[in-house]
C-alpha cells in the first residue's frame, strides 16, 4: 500500500470530507463544505485529513474548549455550538473531538490510528490538558431488546462487552468516564455515547 499521509486540511478539502460523510450528530442536519471550511478558517492545526493515492480516505475535525470533560457532559450540538462549531475558543484548554470518519473502502489499515496519533501531537504540540470526545456506542443496537443504554455502558466499561467503537478507543488510551444520555439523535447507539478522556502525559498537573 501507498503511505498515507496525515496533514491539515485545506479549503479544497472540504467537498471530500462532505463526499466520505462524517458522522455529525445533529439530528437531520448534515455539514456542506462551507461549513467545513468555516472550522479550517477558526482552527487550521485541528483538522486533520487522510491522503492516500491522491485520494482523502479519512479525516479528524476537532476544535478547543474550556469545557472541562469533569463537568456535566454535553449533547454534541450543545458542545459544538451549530455546524459551524461556533463554541470554539482559540485559547481552550481542551481539544474536543467533532468528528472522525476513515472511508469504509480504506479501514483496517492503520490509517485511523494515524488520526488518532495525530490529535493527540497536537494535544502536546499546544501543551493542551487533554482530549475528549463522545464515543458512539454502535454496538448497542445488538443489545437493545437485552438491556437498556445504561446497562450497555457500564458493561463496556467493565470489559465485559466489546463495542466496535468504544472499545477501541479504550485500547488507544482512553479512558471511558460516563455515559452521556440524549447525546445526539442515533438510535443504533441508545441516543448516546461514552464520554472518552485522554490526558496529556505531559501535563503534570491536570
Amino acid at each position: 500500500m501507498s503511505e498515507v499521509i496525515i496533514y491539515n486540511a485545506r479549503p479544497e478539502d472540504a467537498e471530500a470530507i462532505c463526499r466520505i460523510g462524517g458522522y455529525f450528530p445533529a439530528g437531520s442536519e448534515s455539514p456542506t463544505p462551507e461549513n467545513i471550511r468555516n472550522h479550517i478558517w477558526q482552527f487550521p492545526e485541528g483538522q486533520l485529513v487522510a491522503l492516500l493515492n491522491q485520494r482523502v480516505v479519512g479525516f479528524a475535525l476537532t476544535m478547543r474548549t474550556n469545557h472541562s470533560p469533569d463537568e456535566h457532559p454535553l449533547p454534541w450540538l450543545d458542545a459544538v455550538g451549530d455546524l459551524d462549531i461556533s463554541n470554539h475558543d482559540p485559547d481552550g484548554l481542551w481539544l474536543y473531538g467533532i468528528d472522525f470518519v476513515v472511508d469504509s473502502n480504506y479501514r483496517r489499515k492503520g490509517i485511523g490510528t494515524r488520526l488518532y496519533q495525530a490529535r493527540f501531537n497536537l494535544v502536546k504540540k499546544l501543551g493542551l490538558r487533554g482530549f475528549y470526545a463522545g464515543g458512539m456506542l454502535m454496538g448497542y443496537q445488538h443489545y437493545c431488546h437485552q438491556m437498556n443504554i445504561r446497562q450497555y455502558a457500564e458493561k463496556v466499561i467493565r470489559g465485559e462487552i466489546s463495542d466496535p467503537t468504544v472499545t477501541m478507543q479504550m485500547k488507544r488510551g482512553f479512558r471511558p468516564y460516563r455515559l452521556i444520555e440524549n447525546y445526539t439523535c442515533y438510535p443504533a447507539a441508545g441516543d448516546a455515547a461514552m464520554l472518552i478522556v485522554w490526558k496529556n502525559p505531559q501535563q503534570i498537573s491536570i
